[in-house]
């Protein structure tokens, strides 16, 4: 992807430290071939530009979510997107249904 496709504002998927797992955030600024990207969960980093991706989250979406219930990571689909797309309702592969924020969520490669 070319660092052209993006510009500052824009809601994007990051691959956290280059593993597996990509998460919500927005472009802050570009540093060479390189932005910096504020995830949605507070915490921010410089990823090359081959580590960033439009969001395209939407009703459907195949993700993974922290469950309310002990703070762990499962399988889910988006039912719902809110107006701002910074909370999802979800229906977990165990049938739980919750709103969680986008922070809270993650898709793996």
């Amino acid at each position: 992807m070319a660092i052209m496709q993006f510009k500052q504002g824009d809601r994007i998927l990051g691959r956290w430290e280059g593993g597996p797992f990509w998460f919500a955030g927005i472009v802050h600024s570009f540093a060479g071939d390189s932005v910096a990207i504020q995830y949605d969960d507070g915490t921010s980093e410089i990823r090359p530009v081959d580590d960033v991706r439009p969001l395209d989250w939407a009703t459907g979406s195949r993700i993974e979510a922290v469950w309310s219930g002990n703070g762990g990571w499962y399988d889910a689909y988006i039912t719902e997107v809110s107006p701002d797309g910074s909370e999802f309702d979800v229906r977990f592969d165990d049938g739980i249904r919750e709103r969680v924020s986008s922070g809270h969520c993650r898709v793996r490669d």
